[in-house]
């Protein structure tokens, strides 16, 4: 916990306020405190959208999709910076990895063994989508490259 306190405290005034308008003003507060959050946060029934971009986008055009956010990072962390990378190899990024692994496992059992869950997924997702088809970008003739052996050695990092 020292350790996450002392991540916090390094972010700058801008992230903290980025991560209060996010959190809230009660959470904001408690997580100053306890950078780690440690509860299991309530499904939101509201439509959110995370800001940036992952590949699971564009998959989400055409299965349903959700999401796992653990918390690997003390609170206020922005990405891509110093303070995510130096928490990758703490505890509390394990134990949230793992809780995730577990999370996402148990809900593939859960779909799994109850295939109405499936239907009524996929149902959503048609609803949502109001008749509104993915278009993937990239045109049909790009193809990732055919690289021989010998070129893929010369391309990989050692």
């Amino acid at each position: 916990m020292a350790f996450a306190k002392a991540i916090y405290k390094s972010t700058s005034v801008e992230d903290k306020e980025a991560a209060k308008k996010q959190a809230g003003p009660l959470l904001h507060k408690a997580l100053a405190d306890h950078p780690i959050f440690n509860q299991i946060a309530p499904m939101s029934k509201d439509v959110s959208f995370m800001t940036g971009s992952t590949d699971v986008a564009d998959v989400s055009w055409n299965v349903p999709t959700a999401q796992c956010v653990t918390a690997t990072w003390a609170y206020a962390t922005p990405f891509h910076t110093w303070q995510a990378v130096a928490q990758g190899k703490t505890e509390y990024a394990h134990d949230a990895m793992l809780l995730a692994g577990k999370a996402i496992a148990a809900t593939a059992i859960e779909m799994i063994e109850n295939q109405e869950l499936i239907s009524k997924a996929k149902q959503e997702l048609e609803d949502r989508l109001e008749g509104e088809s993915y278009e993937c970008f990239v045109p049909l003739h790009i193809q990732p490259p055919n690289y021989s052996e010998s070129e893929q050695e010369a391309y990989s990092v050692v």
